[in-house]
């Protein structure tokens, strides 16, 4: 009980890391909003679009750190992993291209993240971080 409770925990930290840093501006998005220029969405809204996204990470990553909410949370963030991923790092359009391997990488690991968020959604029990009263 004591290393599923804790490992639970740890591990919804450490998926939540990424998207707090991005949701608190830590890295810059500059970069997704380049890419999102690129596609075809016009500047105005890639801007409200990128702030909508960082206020989504950082709200679920915190639900996801403090178990709240965190099936929910977990869900939300998979959510927006799809369209993040399908247009950030679209590998198949970087064949033969130096970024290839770059791409391939990314697209990876956000798979990998979408797995990790998918097996936290799916898992009914969840411990909280900071116990609540039970009122």
């Amino acid at each position: 009980m004591f290393m599923e409770r804790y490992g639970l925990i740890a591990a919804r930290i450490l998926m939540s890391i990424i998207f707090l840093v991005n949701g608190l501006n830590v890295v810059s998005q500059s970069l997704a909003l380049h890419e999102m220029v690129v596609h075809g969405v016009p500047v105005s809204l890639a801007h409200s679009m990128i702030l909508g996204g960082q206020v989504l990470q950082a709200i679920a990553s915190i639900g996801l750190v403090f178990g709240i909410y965190p099936r929910f949370a977990a869900l939300a963030l998979i959510l927006f992993l799809i369209p993040a991923t399908l247009m950030a790092h679209a590998f198949w359009q970087a064949v033969g291209t130096p970024l290839y391997t770059v791409q391939v990488i990314n697209f990876c690991k956000n798979v990998c993240m979408a797995g990790g968020l998918a097996f936290v959604a799916a898992t009914i029990e969840q411990p909280v971080l900071l116990p609540r009263s039970t009122r």
